[in-house]
């Protein structure tokens, strides 16, 4: 099983469901934390656009908020881990900076196993063409 986590926020109702379902079968479980470089693009290009930053502090705020998000996977990673271990599940996990419905479409390709995607009701609407070949875990 992958589970793929998109919010550092919200996560929970995805991970408890790869858990249950995982703790069912032999298999390990593999969680992805997916830091979408183009979402951050689009959102400190947004603020830019209504004269809330410059260019400089563009290029700064986005650096920061990498970073940010690098920093809040590698914890949330590791709070996966001790559950699943509490859990007795074998888990690999990993962060990836791609573009989640590129990287979805890769996996979808490469490998043939149940994909759970876990994220907001926004990110949801824009993964239409895929949603039929994950599951979709709206977190709130």
């Amino acid at each position: 099983m992958l589970l793929i986590l998109t919010n550092p926020y919200a996560y929970e109702k995805a991970l408890n469901l790869a858990i249950e379902q995982t703790a069912q079968t032999p298999d390990e479980c593999k969680v992805v934390f997916v830091i979408d470089p183009d979402a951050l693009d689009n959102l400190v290009r947004e603020l830019g656009e209504k004269g809330w930053l410059g260019l400089g502090s563009q290029r700064t705020l986005h650096d920061s908020m990498l970073e940010g998000y690098r920093a809040l996977a590698a914890d949330i990673l590791e709070d996966v881990r001790r559950l699943c271990a509490a859990a007795d599940i074998s888990v690999v996990t990993e962060v990836k900076e791609a573009p989640l419905l590129a990287y979805l479409r890769i996996i979808i390709e490469r490998d043939n196993q149940p994909i759970l995607v876990s994220g907001s009701g926004y990110l949801g609407a824009t993964l239409e063409d895929v949603r039929g070949l994950v599951e979709w875990i709206q977190e709130d």
